[in-house]
């Protein structure tokens, strides 16, 4: 019999930001944050019962329909929850007031469900625990938004009248959900007992594309679908993406934007440095590396750099949330300030995973699966080419940098894309000049999922490539 979880807004209101930016509405509610909300309430001798349902299948989500939502928009300053020395609040010592927008979701009908449909391995005791820690939840989202769920068993997984149903899809869809998956739990753990919220446990890992139930499915989603099922895996499981707030730099100044980032996240993460952060005594693993993201593969693409980026590859739970902590630092606002070598003004960066624009400052822009990647920043070789052949020594870039063989290489001295970005020899990262660069276009016999990274260069902002698809080709 499914398990389903009844979820009533009793203000018929849910006030939540986008997965994790206040600035932006989410509707559906994520059964992540759902999953959060249990785990808040949820004393350590009962957490047994959330590892069994991390591991269920995400399930079917009943709601109102995305286009008879209406929103809610506030604005206004408040004082923030960091004391600061230049802290000048009237009546909050040590204290700043910042701007900030709120978005509200306003359904036509206040209720939700979850309909986990295989749910076989959950015994009718742990589902009377999860129903016992659903009972203890008052809200969802932020504390305005009053909230009762309940866990049942149902013998008919039918919606109430008025709802749509939403699955989760193999290919891509409209609605990207957060879902729980196995180890979300021990993530939100190490967050609780370091006082930390629970966004930060909110990586690519727990994404899902989900699409109306019964709708047709054009002939790109159907082959999208198929062909994700033999996608290579990049070695950077996590992209961690910060984007400029107003000031943008000029794409030539990408190894020192980059340089300035790493002094910054090694400064502020917490000691011993996991060695995945600092590379050493760790032959033939990826290490952290960081990325300049310029405006690229468009007409109108300048190379400009809207974000800087951290790309952490597969790591213990523990080691990811400290390496996060030190790129974020202890901001709840997730503001980072970055001095940069050469500049007077500091620049303010945001990380924002759910903001959908600028599509260059998206991790999907850069992970989607693709054939064909072109260079974004040039490739620095990794050896010089004895026999003059470029296209080897880029081709055997990407094996040494855990990636496939490209079937197809093509090389260039000019960029291959609109907008990417071309580097004088002292542009290069101080650790690459003297070496030979190129820019490259290549071809895999089945997608890569991003990021991308390959060349000497790959951890300090070069040799980053950009999926390029047929028609942006034409």
């Amino acid at each position: 019999m499914p398990l389903r979880l009844d979820i009533s807004l009793l203000s018929e209101r849910y006030d939540a930001g986008g997965g994790e930016d206040p600035r932006l509405a989410e509707w559906p509610p994520h059964p992540a944050r759902v999953f959060a909300a249990l785990r808040s309430v949820a004393g350590e001798e009962e957490l047994e019962p959330l590892a069994e349902l991390e591991c269920l299948a995400p399930p079917l989500i009943h709601a109102s329909p995305t286009t008879s939502v209406g929103e809610r928009r506030t604005r206004g300053y408040v004082v923030t929850n960091v004391r600061a020395n230049k802290g000048g609040h009237q009546t909050h010592p040590a204290r700043t007031a910042g701007f900030r927008q709120r978005t509200s979701s306003l359904p036509e009908d206040a209720r939700v469900q979850f309909d986990w449909v295989d749910d076989s391995s959950l015994s009718d005791d742990v589902v009377a625990e999860l129903d016992h820690l659903a009972r203890r939840v008052p809200y969802l989202g932020r504390s305005t938004s009053s909230a009762t769920l309940a866990f049942s068993r149902v013998d008919d997984p039918t919606p109430l009248p008025g709802l749509t149903t939403y699955e989760p899809t193999a290919g891509r869809g409209p609605l990207n959900i957060r879902v729980p998956y196995p180890g979300y739990l021990d993530e939100l753990n190490a967050l609780y007992r370091e006082d930390q919220p629970a966004w930060q446990a909110a990586g690519p890992r727990s994404r899902r594309f989900y699409r109306e139930a019964g709708a047709v499915q054009t002939s790109d989603e159907i082959s999208e679908e198929i062909s994700a099922m033999d996608v290579f895996n990049s070695p950077y499981p996590d992209l961690v993406i910060l984007r400029f707030e107003e000031l943008r730099p000029s794409g030539n100044l990408v190894s020192i934007f980059t340089e300035a980032l790493r002094r910054k996240v090694m400064g502020q993460t917490q000691d011993p440095l996991p060695p995945a952060l600092h590379g050493h005594g760790t032959p033939g693993l990826p290490h952290v590396a960081y990325l300049g993201l310029p405006f690229v593969g468009n007409e109108h693409a300048d190379g400009q750099l809207m974000a800087l980026a951290v790309a952490i590859p597969g790591l213990e739970h523990d080691e990811r949330l400290r390496i996060l902590r030190g790129i974020l630092g202890n901001d709840p606002e997730r503001d980072v300030l970055l001095r940069v070598n050469g500049f007077k003004q500091s620049f303010r960066l945001r990380y924002a995973p759910d903001e959908t624009r600028p599509f260059t400052s998206t991790v999907e822009r850069w992970t989607d699966p693709a054939r064909t990647w072109a260079t974004a920043t040039p490739l620095v070789l990794d050896r010089y080419p004895k026999d003059g052949d470029l296209a080897a020594v880029v081709a055997e870039s990407f094996v040494n940098a855990g990636l496939p063989e490209p079937r197809g290489v093509e090389v260039s001295k000019e960029p291959l894309m609109d907008g990417a970005v071309r580097l004088r020899p002292q542009e290069l990262p101080k650790r690459c000049q003297g070496r030979l660069y190129t820019h490259a276009r290549v071809t895999f016999d089945r997608p890569v999922r991003g990021p991308v990274l390959a060349g000497a260069g790959r951890y300090f902002g070069v040799g980053l490539f950009a999926p390029e698809y047929e028609e942006e080709r034409r």
